[in-house]
């Protein structure tokens, strides 16, 4: 009992400023959209949703790449090789930089087909080029926050990431409000905002990240790809999610069934970002467990985590039961029809957050004890697979309301893969100490 204890504990230090880092990081994203819907309309809002794809997947690729980074690093820090922790966290930095460089270059040169590529018309093509050429362009400063908070929380400093994440939306709520409202700047002035506050955030972390000599080589590389290959999968197939979701709400509805979705996914951000920073936690205790060889703690972790993310879950859902209509409506006044359809949206749709926690928590379980093929198994049941199937067989009887359910039935579908799973992966984790 005492070691559960402990471990809660520890849990709990290094999870709530990383939740309440990444909370912030959600209300950032909320507040962007609350000056986007006043100051441009739906089809700003719908210019950012039908933007996410790509940019999930650009994300994606970069959360592989640090998640990759950390696992290594973890272990060489159970291991108690201070020299190659440093080592893997330059090597780590510079494949990230590398590779993000090289897909802004293929935004940049193909902008206007990616632009319709997902999804867009005519009528939304505009605001769509303005806000993904900012930030595929520029994501690196997107981005790199993800860096320094890892890799701060690796090195034991989870308090700084709650610092950078108060800074970061101070100064993306100031932009925000003259590059979009004093400036007229629309989506363009969010991207910059965004892109500006997410760059000051990883200054604040960057004297708590240790680099050091280049330790490794193709060797190492492998295995950072290999080890976060679960995480980006994971990213990458919501992404994959939501490109098919609003192809399908384009054709069915129109920019303003992407927009009810817009503001439905500023609720999922508060879910996802509270486990994602519960999950970042989660790794380098994790990791540190399974390079000390510390079975028991690793089992303590897991039983912990699933806790704290069933509270989240759970927490998040009643309040949005409970003051939908006006969260909605500040996001949609003015416009009845996307008021109505954002309110079905969201009664059905946050559904998921019930049971979601337990499949996310899965997830990067594997993936921290360096079991990515089962990371991925159930990050492509819960994003693409059981997503899909009910939304298209649901929808043409339907309607509307089968978009809505498609991701709660989903989730409860993948809890029948994740749950043995982690059964099996625990049983396989036989500890010295009984």
């Amino acid at each position: 009992m005492e070691q559960r204890e402990s471990t809660r504990k520890q849990l709990l230090r290094y999870a709530l400023p990383s939740i309440i880092g990444m909370l912030i990081v959600g209300l950032q994203t909320i507040i962007d959209g609350l000056f986007v819907s006043r100051g441009v309309g739906a089809l700003g809002l719908a210019a950012v949703n039908l933007s996410m794809p790509l940019i999930s997947v650009m994300l994606s690729v970069a959360i592989m790449i640090i998640s990759g980074g950390i696992v290594i690093a973890g272990i060489a820090q159970g291991r108690g090789d201070e020299e190659r922790v440093k080592g893997y966290t330059t090597l780590t930095f510079v494949v990230l930089l590398a590779t993000i460089l090289f897909l802004s270059a293929l935004v940049a040169l193909n902008l206007k087909r990616l632009c319709y590529f997902l999804g867009s018309n005519d009528e939304v093509y505009p605001f769509v080029r303005q806000y993904l050429g900012i930030i595929g362009c520029g994501f690196i400063f997107y981005c790199i926050p993800n860096f320094t908070e890892a890799f701060t929380r690796l090195r034991g400093r989870p308090n700084w990431v709650f610092t950078s994440g108060v800074i970061c939306c101070v100064v993306n709520v100031v932009l925000d409000y003259f590059f979009v409202l004093r400036f007229g700047w629309g989506v363009a002035g969010a991207a910059i905002a965004t892109c500006i506050a997410n760059t000051s955030a990883a200054l604040v972390l960057l004297h708590n990240v240790r680099f050091g000599k280049l330790v490794g080589g193709e060797r190492e590389i492998r295995k950072i790809f290999y080890n976060g290959s679960s995480e980006m999968l994971t990213s990458m197939s919501a992404a994959v999610t939501t490109y098919i979701f609003n192809i399908v709400l384009m054709r069915d509805i129109g920019p303003k069934g992407v927009a009810a979705l817009t503001i439905v996914c500023y609720f999922n951000f508060i879910v996802n970002m509270s486990i994602f920073g519960l999950s970042q936690a989660l790794y380098p205790l994790m990791s540190y467990s399974v390079g000390a060889k510390d079975y028991k703690r690793i089992k303590s972790l897991l039983f912990n985590s699933m806790l704290f993310g069933g509270c989240i879950g759970v927490g998040v859902y009643l309040v949005v039961l409970v003051f939908k209509q006006g969260i909605v409506g500040a996001f949609s006044e003015g416009d009845p029809e996307l008021h109505e359809l954002a309110i079905v949206a969201t009664t059905y749709v946050t559904l998921h957050y019930l049971v979601s926690f337990v499949n996310i928590v899965a997830s990067s379980f594997h993936t921290a004890i360096e079991r990515p093929l089962e990371s991925v198994v159930i990050a492509l049941c819960r994003s693409i697979v059981f997503v899909l199937i009910p939304l298209f067989v649901l929808t043409p009887i339907i309607g509307q309301l089968g978009i809505w359910l498609s991701m709660p039935i989903a989730e409860v579908l993948t809890l029948l893969v994740s749950v043995p799973l982690m059964w099996r992966s625990l049983r396989g984790l036989k500890s010295p100490m009984k």
